[in-house]
């Protein structure tokens, strides 16, 4: 053995430590791939049975102590028909993590497949995986499987597939009033989906303080997903039902509503907090019905009460987007919402009453305790008292310009 190799890495130059990695990787590799040929022919032998155990995978799990995922894992790559694959497992090249991209998709090889047109595909997945990671194989591998598809159907065949896509979805409302989805849908549906709840799901810039967001991936898709819907509700091209647009009629009573306090009722979708109703109220078709405590109706609210299209682009140019502090959501994922709310508080629906908000951080100010102030073209929003027991106003400035940008003029 090489003594260099028991030298502590600590002792090693910049060069020697890189190469040494490099080379220690690549020893890893190799013996993997060993190991994959004895367990092979390990198979092939039935030895397992012979020394009391069912399966290669169940003596791998109980003599040599893997977990079960592991045990298996290895009986698939030492089983699979890759031979190509397996050489540049052997050589050092490719990685088991590269390994498990290639056995997924060539076990859903299609019969047709000629064993030349089958050598030619393991080719060139097994070149990509000798220079990139395992997500870029399993990318070319979905795209390869795709061209699997396409070619081995009659033309008539993928027409009337396209025609009619694979699309399932199911909801219900859970006793504790969460909201369960299940989708089950074609690629091509797929990948607008993933697109769209990608692009919104990014992680926030780090605040003032520097704390990054603190989301996990799934709060963001989660967050993404209701701010994706949010946004084609108040589209024009949503369909209309009865003659209009989603609305949803409120029932209240006028002490409640005052209050802030109880519950409304949703014709329709059962009870939901006031807090909710005057959120909801924002940007939603709401009718409100105000009644007194003998069920007689005080006022049926009026409906058209939105910012014009006129004020929601001078929002735009004004806030340039969601005015939380820290927000960069642009005004295409806000809506306008009343500091004096509509509802609630009478409020106008001017422009010095309206500021752009996203979804999520209106949920700030109905229910996490902020408020917002309009002076004259600066919105100003106000922490509740257990983040900053002064109150202190502070402004959203994500979406300004570098400084030697401000004062150009905008073009069309």
């Amino acid at each position: 053995m090489d003594t260099s190799e028991l030298v502590p890495p600590w002792q090693l130059s910049d060069q020697e430590l890189t190469a040494h990695l490099l080379a220690s990787e690549r020893t890893l590799r190799q013996a993997y791939g060993r190991n994959l040929d004895l367990v092979e022919e390990f198979e092939k032998r039935r030895l397992a049975s012979s020394i009391g155990t069912r399966s290669t995978a169940l003596f791998l799990e109980r003599i040599l102590l893997m977990s079960r995922k592991e045990s298996r894992r290895r009986v698939r790559h030492a089983t699979a028909d890759m031979p190509l694959a397996r050489h540049a497992a052997r050589d050092g090249d490719i990685s088991a993590e590269h390994l498990d991209e290639l056995e997924r998709i060539f076990s859903q090889t299609p019969t047709w497949l000629t064993p030349k047109q089958r050598s030619t595909d393991e080719n060139e997945l097994v070149d990509l995986a000798r220079k990139a990671i395992p997500g870029n194989v399993r990318h070319a591998g979905q795209r390869l499987k795709s061209y699997w598809d396409i070619d081995g159907k009659e033309p008539k065949d993928r027409e009337q597939e396209l025609a009619r896509p694979h699309r399932e979805a199911r909801y219900w409302f859970t006793r504790s009033g969460r909201f369960k989805l299940i989708s089950d849908l074609d690629g091509n549906a797929g990948k607008i989906i993933a697109a769209a709840l990608d692009t919104l799901a990014k992680p926030d810039a780090a605040d003032e303080m520097g704390n990054p967001d603190p989301r996990t991936r799934e709060q963001r898709l989660g967050d993404a997903l209701v701010q994706a819907f949010d946004t084609a509700t108040r589209s024009s091209r949503m369909p209309s039902k009865a003659g209009e647009q989603a609305v949803v009629m409120v029932t209240v009573t006028l002490e409640e509503l005052q209050r802030k306090a109880a519950a409304a009722h949703l014709q329709g979708w059962g009870a939901a907090s006031t807090s909710e109703l005057l959120k909801m109220c924002c940007d939603a078709r709401i009718v409100p019905v105000v009644m007194n405590t003998k069920g007689e109706i005080l006022h049926l609210g009026r409906s058209q009460r939105h910012a014009t299209r006129g004020q929601r682009h001078a929002l735009a140019v004004r806030d340039r987007g969601c005015t939380r502090p820290g927000c960069t959501r642009g005004p295409k994922w806000c809506i306008p919402h009343h500091a004096d709310q509509w509802l609630a508080d009478n409020g106008p629906t001017d422009l010095n009453n309206l500021a752009l908000v996203c979804e999520r951080d209106h949920q700030l100010i109905h229910h996490g305790g902020w408020d917002i102030k309009i002076d004259g073209s600066t919105v100003w929003w106000i922490p509740p008292a257990y983040l900053d027991p002064t109150r202190t106003p502070t402004k959203n400035t994500a979406h300004d310009p570098p400084h030697r940008y401000r004062n150009r003029p905008i073009r069309e």
